[in-house]
C-alpha cells in the first residue's frame, strides 16, 4: 500500500499551500499601515526673492533671480512680464523715492487662481530701487488615515487642510493588493489608487488635481504634524495673552471683562477635538479683540499669525468695504448706475431698461435683479458656472451680458458675481486696478501685512471671495466696523455707514444680509444679543458684537462641510459670550 506517501505528498502539498497562502495574506495586510501619514508638495513659484530696477541710458530694466528684462513705463504704469513665470505692475511714488505695486505669480494649485501680492522698492544711495517680491505659498499637505475597525475591516479618510480635497474622493475603506492599495467609497466603488513600497515605507498617490505624486510617510505616534490642532507631545494648555504689534495694543482677558475659564475650555476642545473622520472640525485660527485691544489669539494645524490665509467668501465684505471707501473719497455714488459706469457713460443701445436701472447698491445688496443665483446649479450666474466657462474671460462682462429677470432690488439671491461686478465699479469709478484700490485705501491705512489678491483669467481682481490675509489684518476688518469707520483717528468710512452696511435689507439664506454683512443674533441670559460677520467657505469669520464690543475672528478648513459653522452657532455661544463679565 502506499498510504504513507500519499499522506507525506499531501502534507508537503498543504504546507506549500499554507506558505503561499500565508505569503498572499501577508501580501495583503492592511495591519502594517494603521495609522496616520502624511504627504508635502510644494509648488511656490522660485521666482521670488530680490527685485531690483534700475535707470539705464535706454530706459528701466528689472532683475529678479538670473533674469534681466525691460521695463515699460506707460502713462505712470511701470510693468514687466516674466512668461510663465510672473508679472509686475506698479508706479513711482510722488517723490521717486519709492515703487509700490503688485507681483502677480502663476496660478496656483492650493488657491486655484492667480494671486496679486503686494511689492515695495526702495530706493538706494546709487539710485536703483530694490524691494522682495515674496509671492503666495503653494503649499499642499495631504494625510491620509487608516483605522482597523473590530470585523478587521480598515476605515481611511484623506485630510487637506488647504482646501480639504479629500471630500472630492469620498474614501471609506481601503484594500491591499500586493504593491496596490484600493480606496473605496462606502458602495464599495473604487475610487483612488494608491502604490506601497515595503522596504522604503513610502505610499504613494497621483492626485488629479495636481498631475504629481504625493509620497506619504508614516508619523508616528506622538510626533508633531500640522494634521493635529497642537503636536501631541504639548503640555496642557494655559492661557497667555498676545504680544502687541502689526498696529495692535494687547491685554488680557480679564484686563478687557472676560473671564479666562470660559475661553480656556474653548481652546482646550479646540485643542483636544479628535481627528477621526472627514469632517471632524478642522479650525485653524480664534482671535479675540475687545475695547479694541487684542485679548486671544491662538492658532492649530500649523497656522501662525506671519502665515496668509484663504477668506473666501468672508472677502465680500471686504469688496463692499471698498465701496464704501470709494464712497467716502467722493469717488462714486451708491445710487450711481452700474452700465452707465462699467460702459464709461455710454451703455450699449437696446438695453433693458431694468438694466439701465440697476445701481451699485443693488449689486452689494445681491439684489441686482440678474440670472445669478450661486444656490441654483441650473442659474447662468451662478459662481461655478461663470468661472468654469471658457468663451468669456472677463468676468465683469459675463455678468453684466446676463439675462435680468427681476426688476433691481426686488428680489435676493446669493450672487458671487454681483460682488465681483461691484468691485468692477470701484476700479472704473477710481480708474485703480482692485488690488492696488485695496492696497491705497485699506492696506496702508490699517498698517497691514501681506496679503495675496485672486484675480480672473483677464486679470481683475475678483471681487467675489478669496483673498488671503494675515489673522490679525483680518481683525482689523471687524475693529474699522466697531469703531464707525476711523482707525487711529483717520476716518475711512463715512459716518453712518457701518450702521447701513450692517441693516438688513433683505433676507438671503434665512439670514438678514446688508452691504456684503450677515446679520445673526445669539440668545444671552434670556434675551437675543445682535451680531453681524463676514463668512467664508470653511470657517472663515469675523464676527462682531457691538453691544459687548466684541471682535472675533475665525479661521478653517472644513470647506463644503456644515461643521464648518460649529464654531459661529457653538463656539461662540457656548464659550466667547459666557466669558463676558461687563460691557
Amino acid at each position: 500500500m502506499n498510504t504513507g506517501r500519499l499522506t507525506i505528498a499531501g502534507a508537503i502539498c498543504l504546507a506549500l499551500a499554507w506558505t503561499t497562502s500565508q505569503a498572499s495574506a501577508a501580501e495583503n495586510s492592511m495591519d502594517e499601515l494603521v495609522g496616520l501619514w502624511a504627504a508635502e508638495r510644494d509648488f511656490t513659484p522660485d521666482m521670488q526673492g530680490l527685485l531690483i530696477i534700475r535707470r539705464l541710458e535706454d530706459g528701466l530694466a528689472a532683475e529678479i533671480g538670473d533674469q534681466r528684462v525691460a521695463v515699460s513705463n506707460e502713462n505712470g504704469e511701470l510693468r514687466f512680464e516674466l512668461p510663465d513665470a510672473g508679472y509686475f505692475r506698479g508706479a513711482f511714488s510722488a517723490d521717486g523715492t519709492s515703487i509700490r505695486g503688485h507681483w502677480v505669480q502663476p496660478r496656483t494649485l492650493a488657491g486655484f487662481a492667480r494671486f496679486a501680492s503686494p511689492v515695495t522698492l526702495s530706493k538706494q544711495p546709487d539710485g536703483h530701487w530694490q524691494g522682495v517680491v515674496r509671492p503666495l505659498g503653494d503649499r499642499i499637505h495631504m494625510y491620509v488615515v487608516f483605522r482597523k475597525d473590530e470585523d478587521g475591516s480598515i476605515r481611511a479618510f484623506i485630510r487637506n487642510p488647504e482646501g480639504n480635497l479629500g471630500r472630492f474622493f469620498r474614501i471609506a475603506t481601503a484594500v491591499r493588493d500586493g504593491d496596490k492599495i484600493i480606496f473605496r467609497d462606502a458602495q464599495g466603488r473604487d475610487r483612488l489608487l494608491a502604490t506601497y513600497d515595503p522596504d522604503e515605507k513610502r505610499i504613494s498617490i497621483n492626485f488629479f488635481f495636481s498631475n504629481a505624486t504625493f509620497d506619504f510617510e508614516r508619523v508616528g505616534e506622538g510626533e508633531p504634524s500640522g494634521f493635529y490642532p497642537r503636536p501631541p507631545a504639548n503640555p496642557p494648555y494655559r492661557y497667555v495673552p498676545p504680544v502687541p504689534g502689526e498696529g495692535w495694543r494687547t491685554a488680557t482677558l480679564e484686563d478687557e471683562g472676560l473671564a479666562r475659564k470660559p475661553i480656556e475650555d474653548m481652546i482646550r476642545v479646540i485643542i483636544d477635538t479628535p481627528i477621526d473622520a472627514i469632517d471632524s472640525p478642522d479650525i485653524h485660527a480664534v482671535l479675540v479683540a475687545r475695547h479694541g485691544k487684542l485679548v486671544l489669539e491662538e492658532y492649530f494645524h500649523g497656522l501662525s499669525r506671519d502665515k496668509p490665509h484663504a477668506t473666501r467668501s468672508a472677502a465680500k465684505s471686504m469688496t463692499t468695504t471698498l465701496v464704501g471707501m470709494a464712497v467716502h473719497e467722493g469717488l462714486i455714488k451708491l445710487d450711481a448706475p452700474v452700465y452707465k459706469t462699467m460702459y464709461d457713460g455710454s451703455p450699449p443701445p437696446g438695453l433693458d431698461p431694468r438694466k439701465a436701472r440697476m445701481t451699485l447698491e443693488n449689486l452689494i445688496t445681491m439684489t441686482p435683479g440678474l440670472a445669478c443665483d450661486d444656490s441654483d446649479n441650473d442659474s447662468p450666474g451662478n459662481e461655478n458656472t461663470m468661472q468654469s466657462q471658457q468663451d468669456q474671460p472677463d468676468w465683469h462682462q459675463y455678468t453684466l451680458d446676463l439675462e435680468m429677470i427681476h426688476e433691481p432690488g426686488a428680489h435676493a439671491a446669493y450672487c458671487s458675481a454681483s460682488q465681483n461686478l461691484a468691485g468692477g465699479v470701484i476700479s472704473k469709478a477710481s480708474g485703480e486696478w482692485l488690488p492696488e484700490f485695496y492696497r491705497k485705501h485699506f492696506a496702508e491705512p490699517l498698517a497691514t501685512g501681506r496679503y495675496a489678491w485672486n484675480l480672473t483669467p483677464a486679470g481683475k481682481g475678483y471681487g467675489g471671495g478669496g483673498l488671503y490675509i494675515l489673522p490679525r489684518d483680518f481683525l482689523k476688518l471687524g475693529q474699522l466696523y466697531l469703531n464707525d469707520g476711523v482707525w487711529n483717528g483717520q476716518r475711512l468710512l463715512d459716518p453712518g455707514w457701518v450702521k447701513a452696511a450692517t441693516t438688513g435689507y433683505n433676507t438671503i439664506n434665512d439670514e438678514g444680509y446688508g452691504y456684503g454683512w450677515w446679520l445673526f443674533s445669539y440668545p444671552y441670559k434670556g434675551r437675543e444679543v445682535d451680531a453681524y460677520y463676514a463668512g467664508g467657505n470653511g470657517g472663515q469669520y469675523v464676527i462682531v458684537i457691538p453691544e459687548f464690543d466684541l471682535d472675533i475672528v475665525a479661521f478653517g478648513g472644513n470647506f463644503n462641510q456644515r461643521v464648518m459653522h460649529k464654531f459661529k452657532y457653538e463656539y461662540v455661544r457656548d464659550y466667547v459670550l459666557p466669558a463676558v463679565m461687563g460691557k
